[in-house]
């Protein structure tokens, strides 16, 4: 019997933002029933949390698609930790995961009106330019080369996320990409998906608003997608998009916006991001929002034994 739950990332409120899995106490499950459990729950991501090999850390941590492992989720690891909030299994205002990728630390802040906002920390990412041609890449996404928008440069971040600005929130709105023609680009340029930003929002006190496509990943469009916002944060103030303003953190120079994803799914997320600034350069970076516990039960596994 193993306790589950399904939580709503980056939603204030139940049915908005990312819908993520979460297995706790997942120690004995290899991975091929993780995998088997992720591809039953259906959701964008499911999160299996086990007992950690090293001190240094709290929980272990391992991430799945519907059909493959990940190294790294945004909105997996954040339902996580509301899941363990809600199980009362977290002591202070930081926790720290082991994971594929080393140590992965989160945390968490009381809100003035009494929620919970979790912050991610991942490292500072360092987006590149993608020099290659478009044109089948556009073709896949059914984005006309004179919707591409002209504010910043076509860049892949360190996980290999492609990031397009697109001129308009009507462009953005109005793409219907061919899933699998657009899988099939992705593996064969080695891209994991494709993220398409607006500047025009939904919401006036919006910074950015994007759509993610990853069909190779058994996602033909992720509702709100955590990891890809601290590269984003870096990739906009490069391209002198974000103004520095007033940090909630009086230590520290930083600059802070809203991102906004899901809402041409019906599934309205808000990501709250903060770039740490010396002269002029960012020098770290959070990626932080609320979530939501919809429900919680138990799954029951049959066990083969040989």
């Amino acid at each position: 019997m193993l306790s589950v739950a399904r939580v709503d990332v980056f939603a204030d409120r139940p049915f908005a933002g990312n819908p993520a899995a979460v297995v706790l106490d997942a120690d004995g499950l290899d991975g091929a029933e993780m995998q088997s459990i992720a591809r039953e729950m259906r959701a964008a991501g499911t999160a299996f949390v086990s007992r950690p090999s090293s001190p240094a850390t709290q929980f272990r941590l391992r991430k799945f698609t519907p059909t493959r492992e990940v190294a790294y989720s945004g909105h997996t690891t954040l339902g996580a930790v509301r899941a363990l909030a809600d199980a009362g299994r977290i002591e202070g205002h930081r926790i720290v995961f082991e994971t594929t990728q080393g140590r992965l630390p989160v945390g968490l802040e009381p809100a003035p009106d009494g929620a919970l906002a979790l912050w991610l920390e991942p490292p500072l990412p360092a987006c590149r330019s993608f020099e290659e041609p478009l044109g089948d890449i556009l073709g896949a996404l059914g984005l006309d080369a004179t919707r591409v928008g002209h504010w910043a440069l076509p860049a892949v971040t360190p996980d290999t996320d492609l990031l397009i600005p697109v001129s308009s929130l009507a462009a953005l709105h109005g793409l219907v990409p061919d899933a699998a023609r657009l899988a099939a680009i992705g593996t064969a340029r080695g891209l994991r998906a494709f993220c398409l930003v607006s500047i025009e929002t939904v919401d006036p006190g919006s910074t950015s608003h994007c759509r993610f496509f990853a069909p190779q990943f058994g996602i033909p469009e992720d509702i709100v997608t955590g990891s890809v916002h601290s590269s984003l944060g870096v990739w906009l103030f490069e391209a002198g998009r974000l103004a520095a303003s007033d940090s909630t953190r009086p230590d520290v120079d930083a600059v802070r916006f809203t991102a906004e994803q899901g809402d041409v799914l019906g599934r309205p997320g808000r990501i709250a991001v903060e770039l740490r600034v010396e002269g002029g350069t960012p020098t770290g970076v959070r990626v932080g929002g609320q979530a939501t516990v919809v429900f919680k039960g138990t799954l029951r596994l049959t066990l083969r034994l040989p």
